[in-house]
């Protein structure tokens, strides 16, 4: 049936299930079949299946997912706090003047502060090694619909979408994926 799934030649019957349109009859042969034409279009879809059931089978579980979340919430603490360290340390050097903004009640401001350490934390490695430290620990890593790692637009997005309220939750759902997984077409899976 390998063949007669792709074959240009079958149909569907209900009761016997893909037959050969030419004889109406389940398949005869066992390696080879004289009237066999591969449909392009049905491999590329039967591979796309594959594909897709692979990555689905291989979806990171709800409690590798939140232990992620957990882990890299105190890593992308942890980053800010250097991240603010250094910039308290190189802002008054290279720019002494703009430490007034810092004075002023700016949510702005405060918001940028809270926003850049993380877009760093999860763009960076997540589009340079498809993984975070917390899903280096889990065994775990970010890919495309495809499969494979995606690319540093896709991470952006991803990255961008983890501020959408309520978003930290989302993955509790029923497929095991966040609406960051959702919008930005990839999965968590284990390695």
């Amino acid at each position: 049936l390998r063949f007669c799934k792709i074959c240009k030649n079958q149909k569907f019957d209900m009761k016997q299930g893909i037959i050969c349109n030419l004889t109406n009859k389940p398949a005869d042969f066992e390696d080879y079949c004289n009237s066999y034409i591969e449909d392009s279009e049905l491999k590329q879809k039967m591979e796309s299946n594959k594909i897709e059931n692979e990555i689905l089978n291989k979806t990171a579980s709800k409690g590798k997912r939140f232990a992620n979340y957990l882990i890299d919430f105190i890593c992308c603490m942890i980053f800010s706090l250097i991240f603010g360290a250094i910039l308290g340390i190189v802002l008054p050097i290279v720019s002494p003047s703009s430490l007034s903004i810092f004075e002023q009640d700016n949510k702005l401001i405060h918001n940028l502060l809270g926003f850049i350490p993380v877009m760093i934390y999860y763009s960076i490695l997540e589009a340079t090694t498809g993984r975070t430290i917390a899903k280096f620990i889990t065994k775990t890593k970010v890919v495309n619909e495809e499969g494979v790692k995606p690319d540093f637009g896709t991470i952006l997005l991803r990255s961008l979408c983890r501020f959408i309220p309520f978003d930290k939750f989302s993955f509790l759902g029923s497929d095991n994926s966040g609406w960051h997984d959702k919008l930005s077409k990839t999965r968590v899976i284990e390695i």
